[in-house]
């Protein structure tokens, strides 16, 4: 039978959810030119970081 590692998609929905929120954030206080590219570079950011912290760092989701 496999094994369903729940607690690693948690983690991910939950770090795309923060990330998301701070791209949306990031992009309403920069000038209207740079608005794509700031929003979507801190949600990449974020997204990556709250991930390795969260898998790696901290071991969540692994045995």
């Amino acid at each position: 039978m496999r094994r369903s590692n729940w607690k690693t998609k948690i983690v991910v929905i939950v770090a795309f959810i923060l990330s998301v929120i701070a791209g949306i954030a990031a992009a309403m206080f920069t000038p209207d030119v740079w608005k794509g590219l700031v929003g979507f570079g801190t949600f990449a950011v974020v997204l990556l970081v709250l991930v390795f912290i969260l898998v790696k760092v901290l071991r969540i989701g692994r045995n």
